[in-house]
């Protein structure tokens, strides 16, 4: 098993590697998102860690990305001591495998993180699949984008940033935001990428047009996807495979209010 670790605790990182002696575990630590999301791009890990003092989930760049990019379904676990329930619920809901306190002993941990990589406790918590927003059905698991029947083939980049956008209509993302979840990258990195992106979206998808959705660039903050009324009405919600649900836009500390286009 190799895993990687988010946290600025070298204590804590020792800990979970005596942990997991036993079954021969490599891993890594890391003191920032940015940093992890870097590696994160090009190498795959058997396990996730985060150290919940090292990142608030409602602004965690590295929940956003896990959750946009497809394939990329590697078990979380979340360490912390939480003040009440709604935070480890907050944890659950963005795509947590397992929550433990920062008092677990060895034993416990090793036997959470074996059960989470063998998919026992993963399967319970995978994010939904497909993703439905008016006359659009995305599929995570072949980057397709269905539109009243046709197929548009998206490469996974491109579908990473439709994800993203769809799970958020009406909802103002900041370039930083878009960067971060996407790209693993500060936005001044990204910018021309994003910008390329967006344009090809709103050419493969024909947003803007007569499905009645429409991606909005909004002045020097970012990027707005609206669902015309008639739309908004007929599917009520984000609606994903598991039934109706409502976007992640909650959980972005950077996510600005919607701006007259």
């Amino acid at each position: 098993m190799n895993y990687a670790i988010l946290t600025k605790d070298t204590g804590l990182a020792r800990r979970i590697e005596d942990s997991l002696v036993r079954c021969r575990a490599s891993g890594e630590a890391f003191a920032n998102e940015i940093d992890m999301l870097r590696v994160l791009r090009h190498r795959h890990y058997d396990l996730i860690v985060i150290d919940a003092r090292s990142t608030n989930v409602a602004s965690s760049a590295l929940v956003s990305w896990r959750e946009c990019h497809s394939l990329r379904n590697t078990p979380l676990l979340v360490i912390g001591s939480f003040a009440d329930h709604a935070c480890m619920f907050q944890w659950y809901e963005a795509g947590a495998t397992d929550i433990l306190s920062s008092h677990f002993d060895e034993n416990e941990f090793y036997v959470r993180a074996v059960r989470a990589t063998l998919g026992d406790g993963a399967a319970a918590n995978r994010e939904s699949e497909r993703l439905c927003v008016g006359r659009y059905t995305l599929n995570k698991a072949c980057c397709v984008v269905e539109i009243r029947g046709s197929e548009i083939q998206l490469t996974p980049r491109e579908f990473a940033t439709a994800w993203l956008l769809f799970s958020n209509p009406g909802v103002s993302l900041t370039r930083a935001m878009v960067a971060k979840s996407i790209w693993g990258s500060e936005a001044n990195c990204a910018d021309r990428s994003i910008q390329q992106h967006v344009y090809k979206l709103r050419k493969k998808l024909a947003l803007g047009g007569e499905q009645g959705v429409t991606l909005r660039t909004v002045y020097s903050l970012g990027y707005r996807l609206e669902v015309a009324a008639s739309e908004s009405e007929e599917m009520n919600h984000v609606r994903f495979d598991g039934g109706l649900a409502l976007g992640p836009a909650g959980m972005y500390a950077e996510i600005a209010p919607a701006r007259a286009p």
